[in-house]
């Protein structure tokens, strides 16, 4: 809960009518407003169930209910990551928890929750030229840094009309491969990819072996992360959005295939 935005329920939303919600939430704001200004959680009982309100440094409210049978150490972890992830990006609180919680379905981009921050995002050009690749006479398509730059950007374009952009930004980061040799990649608040100032690699030149395997599973990520949000993502972005040539640069069509 933002403040601002419609509160976001996932999981315990499916056992809750929408006025046990709204009295829940009211609840849970009028408690909040009348501890100290220190306060930071507290546990309480809901529904037969253990629940903990966290307060964070931005002013956004995250509730979480578990049952009895909880891991404390995974659950302590895992709850600062959330709200590490959540202050990164006041704005869009709401938004980056909805995608976390993966569990939501959207069918248009204004289905998609607001985000107040992000600069309107313009569709890509419907004759966008098509990236230069090279195709072997078998295995996956060969493209520059350049072209696949290119790629990445268009494909983080698409995907923005859905989610906003720092969205997308935020979903590129979190499907990172961890321990991947991606050094080079540098990715900026619009979600837009660059090769960092002290690579030492040429736009022009081509993608390591080991390199384009860290990032054949970035993009696959992603795209399985943002099919969880997006209703007919890949008939919506990945087939419509990219050119054939950008696909193979991608490798989806093999993707959408496994």
């Amino acid at each position: 809960m933002d403040g601002h935005s419609r509160p976001y329920f996932s999981g315990i939303d499916q056992s809750l009518n929408f006025q046990q919600k709204e009295a829940l939430t009211q609840g849970i704001q009028q408690v909040i407003s009348t501890t100290p200004t220190g306060f930071e959680s507290f546990d309480f009982k809901f529904a037969h169930r253990d629940a903990r309100i966290y307060r964070l440094k931005t002013g956004v409210i995250l509730l979480v209910v578990t049952d009895e049978h909880l891991d404390t150490v995974v659950y302590n972890d895992t709850v600062t990551q959330l709200k590490d992830t959540l202050e990164s990006d006041p704005h869009s609180a709401v938004s980056t928890f909805r995608l976390l919680a993966g569990s939501t379905t959207l069918n248009r981009p204004t289905e998609a929750i607001a985000d107040s921050s992000a600069e309107p995002s313009q569709p890509p050009p419907s004759m966008a030229p098509a990236a230069t690749v090279e195709k072997p006479a078998s295995g996956p398509a060969i493209a520059t840094w350049a072209d696949y730059l290119a790629t990445l950007n268009t494909l983080t374009d698409a995907t923005a009309q859905y989610l906003g952009k720092i969205v997308v930004a935020n979903t590129w980061r979190t499907t990172r491969p961890k321990d991947a040799p991606l050094d080079m990649m540098q990715l900026d608040r619009n979600g837009h990819f660059s090769l960092s100032s002290d690579a030492q690699v040429a736009t022009t030149g081509s993608i390591e072996q080991t390199v384009q395997a860290a990032l054949d599973q970035w993009v696959s990520t992603f795209i399985k992360r943002c099919s969880m949000i997006i209703r007919d993502y890949q008939a919506l972005v990945i087939e419509q959005q990219l050119t054939p040539a950008q696909r193979a640069i991608l490798q989806v069509d093999q993707a959408m295939t496994e």
